[in-house]
C-alpha cells in the first residue's frame, strides 16, 4: 500500500520527537503559571499546546505495552512507581509547592497511562462482560475524582485504541469524539483558538502513530524507554528551578 511507505518512523524516534513539544509546552504553560510570562502571545499558545501531543503517542505505547510485555504487573508497577516518583516536582511546578491537596488530586499524565494499563487488564480478563464493564467505569471515574490530566479521556482512548486496533475507522472516531469532549470541556465553545489548536495538535499525533509509526521498537528500545521515565520529571525539575531563577 501507498501509506506504508509513511512508516519510516520506529518506537525509539516516535519517543523522542514527541518529547520536544512536550517540554516546550510544558516550560511555556507552567512559566506563565508561576507568573514569569505574563504575556502571552498567540504563538506562546500555540507552543504551550504543542505538550498535547506527548500523551497521545504514549497512549498508542500503552497498547502496545500491553500487547508485548512479557509481564503486564511489572509494567504496572514500574508506571505507577515513575508517577509517584513525577508527582513531586509536576506539583512543584504546577503549585510552587507540595504543601496543597492538589498533590494528591491533580495527578500527573503517568498516572493516566497506568490507570489506562490498569483498564486494559481488567478488560482483557476472564471476567463475565457486565464485571469488566464496571470495572473499566469504576477505574475511569477514578481518575476523574484523582484529577488525572486528560480526565476520563485519557482511559478510554486507551481502551479504545486497544479495542478498535484492527477496526482503523471505529478506532478513528473514538479517539475523535474523546478528544472533542476533552477540548469541549477544557475550552468551552468549539469556535476559540485554543480549542482548535489543541484538537488539532492531537489530531496530528494520531495520524504520526496511525501513518509513520511502522510498529517496531527501534535499535535500543531499553534506552529509549528509560530515557522518557528519566526524562519526564527531570524536565519538571528544571522547569521549577527556571521558576525559582526568574521569578
Amino acid at each position: 500500500m501507498k501509506t506504508d511507505r509513511l512508516k519510516i518512523i520506529n518506537g525509539d524516534m516516535m519517543k523522542y520527537i514527541a518529547v520536544i513539544p512536550m517540554a516546550i509546552g510544558h516550560f511555556v504553560s507552567y512559566m506563565q503559571t508561576a507568573g514569569v510570562i505574563t504575556d502571552m502571545r498567540w504563538w506562546m499558545n500555540v507552543l504551550s499546546y504543542g505538550a498535547l501531543f506527548a500523551p497521545v503517542v504514549f497512549f498508542f505505547f500503552i497498547t502496545e505495552g500491553f500487547k508485548y510485555t512479557r509481564s503486564r504487573k511489572k509494567y504496572a508497577l514500574r508506571l505507577l512507581i515513575f508517577a509517584v516518583i513525577t508527582q513531586i516536582p509536576y506539583c512543584l511546578a504546577v503549585n510552587g509547592t507540595l504543601l496543597t491537596i492538589e498533590f494528591f488530586l491533580n495527578l500527573n499524565v503517568i498516572f493516566t497511562l497506568f490507570f489506562g494499563l490498569v483498564t486494559l487488564m481488567a478488560w482483557e480478563s476472564g471476567w463475565k462482560l457486565p464485571v469488566r464493564i464496571i470495572a473499566v467505569i469504576f477505574i475511569d471515574v477514578l481518575t476523574c475524582v484523582l484529577g488525572c490530566e486528560w480526565m476520563i479521556f485519557g482511559v478510554l482512548i486507551i481502551l479504545g485504541l486497544h479495542i478498535f486496533r484492527d477496526n482503523s475507522k471505529i478506532r478513528f472516531i473514538w479517539f475523535f469524539v474523546c478528544v472533542f469532549c476533552l477540548n469541549l470541556l477544557l475550552n468551552g465553545l468549539f469556535l476559540s483558538m485554543t480549542f482548535w489548536v489543541g484538537l488539532l495538535v492531537q489530531l496530528f499525533a494520531y495520524f504520526m502513530m496511525t501513518i509513520c509509526y511502522n510498529g517496531k521498537k527501534g535499535k535500543h528500545p531499553k534506552v529509549a524507554k528509560w530515557f522518557f521515565y528519566i526524562f519526564y520529571p527531570m524536565h519538571f525539575v528544571i522547569i521549577y528551578i527556571a521558576q525559582m531563577i526568574f521569578a
